[in-house]
């Protein structure tokens, strides 16, 4: 997950091996001209719609961690993996958490505007391959999240996936442009979600070819200044 300072972009990408529509898409929560926070590793609903009221309510991406940390659901947030960046007045915070609990190999890593993790991986160069790739790749936001995920691609890159030959089972990408209105899954101009079904398949290529084949995703209209009684861009 990240944003851009510059264009007002909020990006959400992952992967799992939960083969499902719902499968990794899940955990992807966008907050329209806020943030984005992912909730992950025993996924549940209301800790991910607790730390979206975290979000709304003003916290910065490391109140949302701590908040999170003592009042899980479950009184177990040991267990769980936690994601948050923010953009507020042009200015990016990011955040996470990861307990103790969660499946090896489990890892996170932060910049500025963006924050990486993940649990159950092969190993911790999942994570950590994936923010080279976004960190060094010159180009728009949505294009910094797909090379992310395709240095995430290795087989078993979820080790539950390690013996059907593919990274994951089901993987996602979605950007929300600052006059986008609505956020809900399937609703923005970026917003792919690709599962295996009865074929087995690489779902980060999927990603990219369907990333590939989409039609530039035009930028917000300009404000418009009005000059000696005329409109100009």
């Amino acid at each position: 997950m990240a944003v851009d300072p510059e264009t007002g972009e909020i990006g959400s990408a992952g992967a799992t091996c939960i083969g499902a529509e719902d499968g990794a898409i899940v955990i992807s929560d966008i907050l329209l001209g806020k943030g984005v926070i992912h909730t992950q590793s025993f996924y549940i609903p209301a800790n991910q719609n607790r730390a979206r009221t975290r979000m709304e309510l003003g916290d910065r991406p490391a109140e949302i961690m701590d908040w999170l940390d003592n009042n899980d659901i479950q009184n177990n947030s040991s267990q769980r993996q936690y994601l948050a960046v923010d953009l507020i007045n042009d200015n990016a915070n990011s955040a996470a958490f990861t307990g103790p609990q969660c499946f090896d190999e489990f890892h996170h890593v932060t910049g500025q505007n963006y924050a990486i993790a993940g649990n159950i991986l092969i190993s911790d160069d999942v994570v950590t391959d994936m923010e080279s790739a976004f960190v060094n790749h010159n180009g728009p936001l949505s294009d910094k999240l797909m090379a992310a995920m395709q240095a995430a691609k290795r087989i078993g890159a979820d080790s539950r996936c390690t013996d059907f030959d593919i990274s994951s089972a089901s993987a996602f990408i979605r950007v929300a442009r600052p006059c986008d209105t609505d956020s809900s899954l399937g609703q923005l101009p970026l917003d792919i979600n690709v599962w295996v079904s009865s074929n087995i398949f690489e779902p980060i290529d999927e990603l990219q070819t369907q990333y590939d084949n989409l039609p530039k995703i035009d930028q917000c209209p300009s404000d418009l200044i009005f000059m000696h009684g005329f409109e100009v861009d």
